[in-house]
């Protein structure tokens, strides 16, 4: 039997586990993320956020997406993740450190929202605005990481769900582009800040939202002139607000605030791994 909480941060969602001892290894966390994620014959989420023993912060978030692969970060599982160890008592009440292998996550935890201070982003190097051509379509990428490798493209007009999966998932293998792969953001620019709808890596599909796309977006709308530091983000499952302090030309401290709803707690049983 093994206790896990099912939680979502704007509708990207997650099942977590504490798994401080070690009990379980490599193969045996990516053999649940893959059996326990599967919608409707499984317990279904979009990833398994693991809490693991730490060297420096208080514990590790270890993400496995639904294909059993180890992500290196994911900025609603770590709100969720953040959520998870202030209900827990693994963290203190006034904010928690905890380390990702996309760098250390510092978070506050009030009620249902968590603002996540990532680690920076450094802009050395970066594609910015560059023409690309997929399925006839003439799109414009950027490409950063914040994290994890993000695809940013910035739409002229929208595009339907099927659309944006299909060119979601042709540019996530693009090798020539992204060599260890990509989640594509598809982002449209108004009055009230940005609409992201993003095909995550890992996931295969699109989701219902990406903290870190989120956070990728507002990069490359503030160095595009499109947004200014701080900008809200509608995602299809619900809002993130991004605040980003340039430290230097090269270097951005991003801020991520969003909810992160604790769901319920489930006892896995051995039928969700047949």
């Amino acid at each position: 039997m093994i206790r896990c909480a099912k939680m979502n941060g704007n509708g990207n969602d997650f099942l977590v586990i504490d798994d401080r001892q070690g009990r379980f290894d490599d193969d045996a966390l990516s053999r649940m993320a893959r059996l326990l994620c599967r919608r409707r014959e499984s317990v279904g989420a979009d990833g398994l956020l693991v809490v693991a023993g730490a060297e420096r912060a208080l514990f590790r978030m270890r993400l496995f997406n639904a294909d059993g692969s180890e992500g290196e970060m994911c900025g609603n599982g770590a709100r969720c993740m953040a959520r998870y160890a202030r209900e827990e008592g693994i963290a203190p009440q006034d904010g928690m450190t905890f380390e990702t292998l996309g760098g250390d996550v510092e978070a506050v935890v009030d009620g249902r929202k968590v603002t996540l201070t990532l680690s920076p982003v450094f802009l050395e190097g970066i594609v910015l605005d560059e023409p690309i051509v997929i399925a006839d379509e003439a799109l414009r990428y950027s490409f950063l990481t914040v994290g994890v490798p993000h695809c940013v493209v910035f739409l002229k007009r929208p595009l339907s769900e099927k659309t944006m999966a299909s060119l979601g998932e042709t540019l996530r293998h693009r090798r020539d582009l992204f060599p260890e792969g990509a989640n594509v953001n598809f982002v449209t620019v108004d009055s009230e800040g940005l609409s992201v709808t993003t095909y995550e890596r890992g996931v295969e599909a699109l989701t219902l939202s990406c903290g870190t796309g989120s956070t990728a977006a507002a990069i490359v709308a503030c160095l595009l002139g499109h947004r200014g530091k701080e900008t809200t983000v509608r995602n299809p499952g619900g809002i993130n607000d991004v605040r980003l302090v340039f430290e230097n030309p090269k270097k951005v401290q991003p801020f991520l605030s969003g909810p992160a709803a604790l769901v319920g707690w489930v006892d896995v049983t051995d039928e969700a791994f047949l």
